[in-house]
């Protein structure tokens, strides 16, 4: 569970880092401030659907008496096939 929250927390701290980069390159110069805003309401979409994924796939392993490990190796078979 710890992984999935470091992994989320980067992906939304890279997304407001990299809005406000691209928005010191544009031409028309918006305000930082505005920009970091609009970057971080985009993040939270992205972090919404990998907790949904993540709690779905444990209480599936919960269900069928798996462990979170075997759900990971399962999901990566799957994702081979």
């Amino acid at each position: 569970m710890l992984d999935i929250i470091n992994f989320i927390a980067l992906s939304g701290i890279f997304n407001v880092l990299f809005f406000w980069y691209a928005s010191t390159k544009m031409s028309s110069k918006p305000d930082p401030v505005k920009t970091l805003v609009v970057s971080f309401v985009f993040s939270v979409p992205l972090s919404f659907l990998l907790i949904g994924v993540y709690t779905t796939m444990l209480i599936y392993a919960a269900k069928i008496g798996a462990s979170e490990d075997a759900m990971w190796e399962y999901m990566e078979q799957e994702e081979l096939q």
